[in-house]
């Protein structure tokens, strides 16, 4: 009696030994019956590339600016998860030009079923040309309006993910997204927005989820926009939860842009630090923009659960992270 047999799809991630990449490989490697992942860096022999050689992830060198190693990668792929960073090499230029690149690729590989591109929204058209120095939105929203333009057949097996801040950067940037504890024993948390201003939130670790909901659910999720965040909270809320939970004083501090712009300037350049201050200071202006009806939203999707910030907070003591003054 002949089986039905479910053909395993090959799923490349890149940037696999990173955040977005790295939740993505770990995630769907859970379903070797369904998948096969090969997850892509730039060191195939560093020590997160080895922890996932362990789970069962094919690890394999590709950088997204050499377009061979690309292509050696992408040629059986019936799934894409690309992505590119910003933060490595501060140019908005590079940024897009690496983003349309992969496309130019992923469009004329042979087996390609989806791709799901990690996006950010269009600053410029959103603020209507009020907030023009958002680069590394600009960047990668340029590669979204490529595909959807230049690439019409890709477009079709697209999803674009717009990512929020991450809770996780309490954990790795504790000095500027936590409060920090002052001589007198309180805690201070200064921002360059009013306390009350939402902003969109996820746990990162998240992002295999939602690729997962994006691959079972393709007639809701292609050539969609999906504004991917748990909740949309502001830094007073935060700050509140945090005095709760942990026990502590912690007050709030509006910083202008200017005494903004000069803290960050202490380790980027300075158009950087205006890029960083204008992508907060859109949502004091022009509200919660993850909420626009073009963009489907994550928290909506029936079934997907994401963590919360009262789960992040109990599940990671970030007192222990708060710096000292």
């Amino acid at each position: 009696m002949a089986q039905n047999t479910i053909q395993k799809k090959r799923v490349v991630v890149i940037g696999a030994t990173g955040l977005q990449g790295g939740s993505v490989a770990k995630f769907l490697v859970q379903s070797p019956d369904r998948y096969i992942i090969r997850g892509l860096t730039r060191n195939a022999s560093s020590p997160k590339a080895q922890e996932l050689r362990k789970l069962g992830i094919e690890v394999q060198r590709a950088d997204i600016d050499d377009s061979k190693s690309l292509k050696d990668a992408f040629h059986d792929a019936h799934v894409i998860f690309a992505m590119t960073d910003f933060w490595q090499h501060m140019s908005g230029a590079r940024e897009e030009a690496q983003g349309k690149a992969i496309m130019d690729i992923a469009a004329e590989m042979p087996h390609l079923e989806q791709l799901i591109w990690a996006d950010l929204p269009d600053a410029n058209r959103i603020s209507e040309g009020f907030y023009p120095h958002v680069y590394h939105w600009q960047s990668k929203a340029a590669v979204s309006k490529y595909i959807r333009e230049r690439k019409p057949e890709l477009w079709k097996k697209t999803t674009t993910v717009l990512f929020p801040n991450y809770f996780e950067n309490c954990l790795t940037q504790p000095s500027t997204y936590l409060p920090i504890k002052q001589a007198d024993g309180t805690y201070l948390r200064s921002f360059v927005l009013p306390e009350t201003t939402p902003l969109p939130n996820v746990a990162i670790s998240d992002t295999g989820k939602l690729v997962q909901y994006i691959l079972d659910h393709p007639d809701q999720c292609l050539e969609k926009s999906i504004a991917f965040y748990s909740e949309a909270m502001s830094e007073g809320e935060k700050i509140r939860a945090m005095s709760e939970v942990y026990g502590v004083d912690i007050r709030y501090k509006e910083m202008s842009s200017d005494e903004f712009q000069s803290v960050l300037k202490k380790h980027m350049d300075d158009l950087t630090a205006l890029d960083f201050t204008e992508q907060l200071l859109i949502f004091r202006d022009f509200g919660m923009i993850y909420k626009r009806p073009e963009f489907v939203q994550a928290n909506q999707l029936p079934g997907l659960k994401l963590t919360t910030w009262k789960e992040f907070m109990e599940a990671n003591d970030l007192h222990s992270y708060m710096t000292t003054i």
